[in-house]
């Protein structure tokens, strides 16, 4: 369970460099005329902005847990922004 626990939290910290380049590029989501009344593509933008933040926010909880002993607990904190993953894959097949 320790290392499980190990390769879950170091994937999400690896995956956080990525996820701050989306960040930073999701304004640009905007720029063809009309596109910011598309009510999808906004909740697209924001789950984006917030990826990165859900990211750290469990990362933080996840590895005190981790080091407290509490491996099982740290796994199920780690993997909360798969939820943020899920909604931005549903968002885009809807899209289509």
């Amino acid at each position: 369970m320790k290392i499980i626990a190990l390769i879950i939290n170091i994937f999400f910290d690896i995956i956080l460099f990525p996820t701050l380049g989306m960040a930073i590029m999701s304004p640009m989501m905007f720029d063809a005329p009309g596109s910011e009344k598309d009510q999808l593509l906004k909740a697209i933008f924001w789950l984006v902005i917030l990826l990165p933040i859900s990211i750290i926010v469990s990362q933080y909880f996840a590895w005190s847990k981790y080091s407290g002993g509490n491996y099982l607990l740290s796994i199920k904190i780690s993997l909360i922004p798969i939820i943020d993953f899920i909604a931005i894959i549903i968002i885009l097949l809807i899209k289509k």
